[in-house]
């Protein structure tokens, strides 16, 4: 399948367009926030996270109100083994919200969930934080060697471009929202072979690719947003709904000195990212975003 590279004059083309039918577009302003995080190479970590965080506390407004966590996060430098990447991080802690919901992602359905969305299933729900770990994993930049000589982390500019398969699935991310003109099976289509080629080849990651769908809202201003196929269930609304969840108790043993407020901020921002690729403004989020009370 041919997806072609992301093209800054055409994004800012349809953004435009976005912005004159909704000149208030606080999911726009994150979308493009996130995305340059890998995208803008030559820009200084410092200007990158002061554009995600703003966007992020933009949207939680409107969204999440005080019940937001959102100043918790921050854009950071993550060292793996592999190299270092620009991502989302827990300021606090000092972890990536990625390394979080890998721990995550195997726990059980929270009863707040299950009762906001009776026909959700424990594997689904599985799901939704493995895709969500690996939709955050993709919107870092392309991972850096380390220097084992120095101790601090300096920065080499510009950073190294995005890999072909994340590229890929940046750009499938972004279509949800910003190609009017591809029906949800092609954007469905593209968002799996995309999540595929990025993903590890492990049968978590294969069985996930079936589980996920762009799909339209019943509700009539929603346009296509990440759903689950069977349920239709938005993602974004799914991890919302865990706000005010407690920690998990496979995430407390890997991080013992996690604090309520730093997993909501986890459930938040992940949740919030989710919500920056849909497509259509929601008006019905009131009721959601309560469930965190």
């Amino acid at each position: 399948m041919n997806i072609q590279p992301l093209d800054s004059a055409a994004r800012l083309g349809r953004r435009l367009q976005e912005e004159t039918m909704n000149p208030t577009s606080p999911r726009g302003y994150l979308r493009d926030a996130l995305l340059s995080v890998g995208e803008k190479r030559d820009v200084n970590e410092a200007v990158l996270s002061a554009a995600v965080t703003t966007a992020l506390r933009e949207l939680a407004s409107e969204v999440l109100g005080e019940r937001s966590r959102v100043d918790l996060v921050t854009i950071g430098s993550e060292g793996h083994p592999w190299g270092r990447s620009l991502g989302l991080r827990l300021a606090g802690y000092d972890v990536g919200l990625p390394d979080v919901l890998f721990y995550a992602d195997q726990s059980d359905l929270p009863p707040q969930v299950q009762e906001g969305f009776p026909t959700l299933r424990q594997e689904e729900w599985e799901v939704v934080l493995l895709v969500s770990k690996l939709v955050l994993m993709g919107l870092q930049s392309e991972p850096e060697p380390v220097n084992d000589v120095v101790d601090h982390h300096p920065q080499v500019f510009p950073r190294l471009p995005r890999s072909g398969a994340r590229e890929q699935f940046c750009q499938a991310l972004a279509d949800i929202s910003e190609r009017a003109d591809l029906q949800q099976g092609e954007l469905t289509a593209r968002l799996r072979t995309a999540f595929r080629n990025f993903a590890s080849e492990t049968p978590d990651n294969k069985d996930a690719a079936q589980h996920i769908a762009v799909l339209h809202s019943e509700e009539p201003e929603q346009g296509p947003r990440l759903c689950l196929s069977r349920s239709g269930l938005a993602f974004a609304k799914v991890v919302l709904s865990a706000g005010g969840c407690p920690v998990p108790s496979c995430v407390r043993e890997e991080f013992p000195d996690l604090t309520q407020e730093e997993w909501n901020a986890v459930i938040h921002v992940t949740g919030l990212t989710l919500m920056a690729f849909e497509a259509a403004p929601p008006s019905t989020w009131d009721g959601v975003a309560g469930a965190g009370r």
